[in-house]
């Protein structure tokens, strides 16, 4: 009997075992190529166990002080032709100035932008159209136009600008944040960003959301534009535009991986915690803060960091440039090895129509480790993180880990999940006290993948006090 019920159980194990390996099987590869994969979301994970997704850690330059006082955003951050190109609103509005920086810290004014016919807020979002062929069209610019609504504009060096459309608005109103026009080499698509109005959120609170359009000729057609989405933050129902509205939204691309930008505004409005200019205090109502969203397409968001309550860029303390209002440059710069992440910051509140505070602005700049956004962590515990199965085009496994306190090993598997011979278990030789941004690892007979070149894998990471970012095939 014993016998019996023990060769049931095995065959119960077994025909589960069968069963987890037929559906792994079933899993359809993803396309990896030689692109860096990020930890951002599961798009390349099958499974995670004892991990969790943490928003990485930014570094505040110069000791959180401003790095330039002498303008603020909207405006943009570029690094190009060795050095650093900074659009800026210069004091009032009194329209856009251009400096230019070697080290990303120091920054000397180098002009006054001309040719565009600004409106309302002056605002400006700078890009480099990395599909342009005619030199006069390499940069293009988002910008508020006339009416409230949005412009673009090109310049064959960034300080003499030309409007499309003949100056005259490429969209109907309301455009008076971020405007900003991007090529998209995912979509072969041009994107423009701006804001739209919703009208009140009850009393006179405006109702602040974002649309998001196409074209995919704005040179030729600038004011073909079709609408892709308008939205507002209402996953808590219509009662969430007391509590958080959409101040400014732009886009940037990178590693395939678009990142939402947001300035979101917190309790609009709701000056409860002092109606007097007070440039000390850390408020925590009528402010705005700095986070990401992430989109495989440019248009659905997953706003997990908004609604968590993590921005990117953490607002300053007590006494702070930046303790009270934080708004994004249009984009990232990524040099060295990280990302600079520019910001304008300002020590009071947003206000009212009723209240009106006093407050400076300046811009910052907080930097982050290559591919840092986002990170899968694992505490003393173990934790595993396998990816879905992937066509191996390279030898050559780079890993961007942080294991400075811990310890990490990369297993292989074949398509179905099953441990590869050379690749696994006694195989597998583990690093410590690990730091790096291309870690190749190794294993007791071989130093690389190149014997698995073309096959079908997965990955099996195993992680313990460790945090991965990503990782890429290459050779």
């Amino acid at each position: 009997m014993k016998l019996l019920l023990a060769a049931m159980m095995l065959s119960i194990v077994l025909s589960v075992r069968a069963d987890e390996l037929a559906d792994r099987s079933d899993a359809k590869p993803v396309d990896v190529g030689v692109r860096k994969q990020l930890f951002v979301d599961d798009f390349v994970v099958a499974e995670k166990q004892r991990v969790t997704r943490v928003l990485g850690q930014v570094t505040k330059a110069n000791d959180g002080k401003p790095i330039f006082t002498d303008g603020w955003f909207y405006g943009s951050v570029l690094h190009d032709e060795g050095k650093f190109k900074l659009w800026f609103r210069k004091p009032g509005t009194s329209g856009f100035g251009y400096a230019e920086s070697l080290d990303g810290l120091k920054f000397a004014k180098r002009a006054d932008l001309t040719g565009i016919n600004f409106a309302g807020d002056y605002t400006l979002a700078v890009e480099i159209d990395s599909a342009e062929t005619d030199p006069r069209h390499r940069f293009k610019a988002g910008y508020d136009a006339p009416g409230m609504a949005a412009g673009i504009a090109h310049s064959a060096d960034g300080i003499r600008w030309t409007p499309y459309h003949d100056g005259k608005p490429v969209t109907k109103r309301a455009a008076d944040t971020y405007n900003q026009i991007l090529w998209d080499a995912e979509a072969k698509t041009y994107r423009l960003f701006t804001r739209t109005d919703f009208g009140t959120a009850g009393g006179s609170t405006e109702l602040r959301g974002t649309r998001s359009m196409t074209n995919p000729a704005p040179k030729t057609n600038p004011a073909n534009w079709t609408l892709v989405r308008e939205w507002i933050f209402d996953k808590e129902g219509k009662s969430e535009a007391q509590r958080r509205q959409i101040y400014a939204t732009t886009c940037w691309v990178y590693q395939g991986i678009y990142f939402a930008l947001l300035s979101v505004y917190e309790y609009p409005g709701d000056v409860s915690e002092g109606q007097v200019t007070d440039t000390r205090q850390r408020h925590e109502r009528d402010v705005m803060n700095f986070y990401i969203a992430i989109s495989r397409d440019g248009d659905a968001w997953d706003m997990h960091w908004v609604y968590t309550g993590q921005p990117l860029v953490p607002r300053g303390p007590d006494g702070a440039f930046d303790k009270d209002l934080l708004l994004h440059a249009s984009t990232i710069v990524t040099h060295a090895d990280k990302h600079w992440i520019y910001y304008a910051g300002a020590n009071e509140r947003h206000g009212n129509e009723q209240v009106k505070f006093e407050r400076k602005h300046a811009i910052g700049l907080a930097t982050l480790r290559l591919d840092g956004f986002v990170g899968l962590s694992a505490g003393d515990i173990e934790g595993t993180v396998e990816t879905k199965p992937f066509k191996l085009e390279g030898g050559k496994l780079h890993i961007n880990i942080d294991a400075h306190g811990g310890e990490v090993s990369v297993e292989v598997l074949d398509e179905t999940g099953r441990p590869l011979p050379g690749f696994s278990g006694n195989e597998v030789v583990t690093a410590t006290k690990l730091d790096e941004l291309r870690w190749q690892p190794q294993w007791k007979k071989h130093t690389d993948l190149s014997t698995l070149r073309g096959q079908t894998v997965r990955l099996r990471l195993h992680l313990r006090a460790a945090k991965v970012y990503s990782f890429q095939i290459s050779g």
